[in-house]
């Protein structure tokens, strides 16, 4: 479907208004390199003296899992939780990112004789685990439109998520009781409770709830919540924490963020932040937990369009080899062929001429109806 006459679409409603990529093992085997890729540490969110989460799924040596245990909790946490039934017995993990998970454990004592044997408990529960991380796998967030692979859309079937879950939130070794409660009429909303505590939330939500790990290093999950709808640019994601006592929500993103190929499990997420400026087309905007486990968004120095917009010049304009005006001055004529290569949040547009030169426009602060300077800009609203 063509993205510009979509938008058009949209925009007349409006104004009448990173899978983990798992390789699933067939069989019921501790993961080796065959499974996710390792996710690159960043800068921890969490301070030094925070306690750890000691385990996934505390009971899962013993006690045959259900799907209000694990059926919303991220693919992450998945293969952790399936993982962790070896770790207990000292299984002897290949991945660096494994090795360094399990052994920050207290309980983990390296077995080199263990060759993977398992109780009748545990191989249920690994294979319940490998279903849903298969599951998990095939609800994928992915592009929808050719003009702009930052605007995504859930494909797969979500009715393996759960609108209840038991799990442990704060890492204190016991479940808490998780549901969202739809609204009884139409001008009601939806409720998010947990144990005791209850919170109205946005209305329009997708019918279940994410369990998601922001940061592996600190002992908490995170509920998140995603509005749904037609004009992508309505869309949000509402992340909250529990600490034992407390309920609060710890950000609202723009846009599907929930899913883990938008985060690293590092504190850092990905969201698409629609913008205005220049063209209507959507930024990767980063957010990272902060020390009192809040998301706040970080500048980037550039946001990258992606694909490129090809664009052709309608009317002379300045542009410069440097975005802070020092270097080469050069005019773009009308019929030059350019790409709009993204911009720095800051009005300095990155472009590319024809030759491959790669230069910046600076938009002033007075609105400009750029249409009548480029050609093939996308517009719709």
């Amino acid at each position: 479907m063509d993205f510009r006459k979509l938008r058009l679409v949209y925009g007349g409603i409006a104004l009448l208004l990173f899978i983990s990529g798992c390789a699933l093992a067939k069989k019921e085997t501790a993961d080796e390199g065959a499974g996710s890729k390792p996710v690159a540490a960043s800068e921890s969110a969490t301070p030094s003296n925070v306690a750890i989460r000691e385990y996934i799924l505390k009971d899962s040596a013993t006690t045959v899992l259900t799907p209000d245990q694990i059926g919303s909790l991220d693919n992450r946490i998945l293969e952790l939780a399936r993982n962790e039934i070896y770790a207990r017995h000292g299984y002897v993990f290949k991945r660096k990112d494994l090795q360094d998970y399990f052994s920050a454990k207290p309980w983990y004592h390296v077995d080199t004789a263990y060759k993977e044997q398992l109780s009748p408990t545990e191989k249920q529960n690994v294979a319940l685990l490998h279903t849903y991380e298969a599951n998990y796998a095939a609800y994928t967030l992915e592009p929808v439109h050719t003009d702009d692979a930052h605007v995504r859309d859930y494909t797969g079937d979500s009715s393996f998520k759960q609108r209840r879950m038991l799990v442990d939130l704060n890492g204190d070794g016991r479940d808490e009781e998780i549901e969202l409660i739809s609204p009884t009429t139409e001008l009601d909303a939806f409720q998010l409770k947990v144990n005791d505590i209850t919170m109205e939330v946005d209305s329009e939500l997708l019918p279940y709830l994410d369990i998601v790990d922001l940061d592996m290093d600190d002992p908490y999950f995170e509920i998140a919540l995603q509005m749904d709808s037609q004009m992508d640019f309505l869309r949000s994601t509402s992340f909250y924490a529990y600490n034992g006592e407390t309920l609060k929500q710890i950000g609202k993103l723009p846009d599907f963020s929930a899913h883990s190929s938008m985060f690293d499990s590092h504190g850092r997420v990905v969201s698409a932040e629609e913008s205005k400026d220049f063209q209507t087309w959507f930024r990767d905007a980063v957010f990272r937990l902060d020390a009192e486990h809040t998301l706040h968004e970080e500048q980037q120095d550039f946001y990258p369009m992606d694909p490129p917009t090809p664009l052709t010049i309608k009317k002379e304009i300045a542009v410069q080899s440097h975005k802070d005006g020092t270097g080469e001055s050069l005019f773009l004529k009308p019929g030059d062929n350019v790409k709009f290569l993204g911009d720095d949040k800051l009005g300095h547009i990155k472009l590319q001429t024809g030759t491959g030169k790669e230069v910046w426009y600076t938009m002033g602060d007075e609105y400009i109806d750029y249409s009548t300077y480029f050609d093939g800009l996308i517009l719709y609203d």
